[in-house]
C-alpha cells in the first residue's frame, strides 16, 4: 500500500481512506477464505435472482425477499468500507497523506486514535456478530434457499476479526511516513458548501488527487 489518506469528515472528524482499486480483495486462506467464498457465491446468486424477478416484471415481494436484498446491499457496502484495514494486515510501511492545515505530528496522532477506535469497535462487533450466527443459524434453517442471514453474520464476524488485526498492525507494526496535501484541505472546505456546489467541488478535488471513488465514499460516510 503506498498511500493512506486522512480525510476530513467534518470540522473535527477524520476517516482513513484508500482507493478500492488499490486494495483488491485481501489474501484469505483457511476458514476466512471459505466463508468469504461462500458469501460471494450466495450474493452473486441473489443478484441473479433479483435481475430475473425484474425481468419477469414481478410485483409485490415478500418480506423475506426484501430482507435478503437488504443484506446483499449492506454486505457489499460494508466490505468496501473494511478493505483498508484488511489490507493493512500485510503491510510493514505506508504513507499517511494529510491536510496541509495540520502538522504531521497532529495528523499522526489522529491516525493512531482512529486505528485505536477501530480496534475497540471491531473487537466488540466480532463478538456480537458471532452470537448472531449462533442465533440466526437454527432460526432460519427452514427458510428456502441458502441461509443468507446466517452467512451474512458469519462473514461479518470474520471481517471484524480481519479488520481488528489490520488496525492493530497499523497501530503497532506499520512504519509510517507522512505527506501533506492541499487537496485534502480543500475537501474540508468543500464539506461546508451547499449540496450541489459541494458535489462539484469534491469531484474537482477527486480528479486532482486521482481518487476515483472519493466522492462516493464521502457522500456515503460523511454527508449522508
Amino acid at each position: 500500500m503506498k498511500k493512506v489518506f486522512l480525510l476530513p469528515a467534518g470540522e473535527a472528524r477524520y476517516e482513513l481512506y484508500c482507493e478500492p482499486s488499490e486494495i483488491e480483495h485481501p489474501r484469505r486462506f483457511g476458514m476466512a477464505g471459505r466463508v468469504f467464498g461462500r458469501v460471494r457465491a450466495i450474493v452473486a446468486a441473489e443478484q441473479g435472482r433479483r435481475r430475473e424477478r425484474r425481468g419477469a416484471g414481478s410485483g409485490v415481494e415478500g418480506w423475506i425477499t426484501k430482507v435478503r436484498e437488504g443484506l446483499v446491499r449492506g454486505m457489499t457496502e460494508w466490505v468496501s468500507e473494511q478493505r483498508l484495514l484488511w489490507h493493512l494486515r500485510h503491510e510493514i510501511s505506508a504513507t499517511l497523506v494529510f491536510p496541509d492545515d495540520l502538522d504531521s505530528e497532529r495528523a499522526s496522532s489522529i491516525m493512531r486514535s482512529t486505528l485505536q477506535r477501530d480496534i475497540d469497535h471491531h473487537r466488540i462487533w466480532m463478538v456480537v456478530d458471532g452470537v448472531a450466527v449462533i442465533v440466526f443459524g437454527p432460526l432460519f434453517f427452514f427458510v428456502p434457499g441458502p441461509n443468507l442471514i446466517s452467512w451474512y453474520f458469519a462473514a461479518k464476524t470474520v471481517g471484524h476479526w480481519l479488520a481488528f488485526q489490520g488496525a492493530r498492525q497499523g497501530l503497532s507494526r506499520v512504519s509510517w511516513s507522512t505527506c501533506e496535501s492541499r487537496g485534502l484541505t480543500a475537501v474540508r472546505q468543500a464539506l461546508t458548501l451547499p449540496a450541489t456546489e459541494r458535489q462539484h467541488r469534491l469531484s474537482a478535488v477527486s480528479e486532482e488527487l486521482q481518487l476515483e471513488h472519493l466522492v462516493t465514499f464521502l457522500e456515503r460516510t460523511v454527508t449522508a
